[in-house]
């Protein structure tokens, strides 16, 4: 994981938006336990607080959950599934703007897409 601190999203944004991806993407599982705060904040040359908002803010959006002597994890829910797609669906309008910019038609980007599936695939 790695933050821009040129960047105008705020670092404990990046750190959410970091987690949520390796989420998505079956990086992080579920009920795996995440880096502990301090242990996060050393990595990243940061201050503890801003890994504990990143935190605090997961939680209160149920992707992870923790406690005191514990640590945190990710959490198992529907919502978790939800957030998959949202951020799924966020990397695809970037794809498909980038696409556009590039003077790709619809037909070809969806014809890029199923390129991506092999024949009779519809898992």
């Amino acid at each position: 994981m790695t933050v821009d601190f040129a960047s105008p999203l705020p670092v404990y944004e990046q750190i959410k938006k970091n987690i949520k991806q390796a989420i998505a993407r079956n990086i992080i599982q579920e009920n795996q336990n995440l880096p502990s705060i301090r242990d996060l904040a050393q990595f990243l040359k940061i201050n503890p607080n801003t890994v504990a908002r990143a935190y605090r803010d997961l939680t209160q959006e149920k992707i992870i959950n923790g406690r005191a002597g514990v640590g945190f994890w990710v959490e198992k829910s529907e919502q978790l599934d939800l957030k998959k797609k949202d951020i799924l669906r966020e990397e695809f309008f970037k794809f498909t703007e980038k696409a556009i910019e590039m003077g790709f038609s619809r037909r070809q980007i969806k014809d890029l897409l199923d390129s991506f599936f092999p024949e009779g695939d519809d898992k």
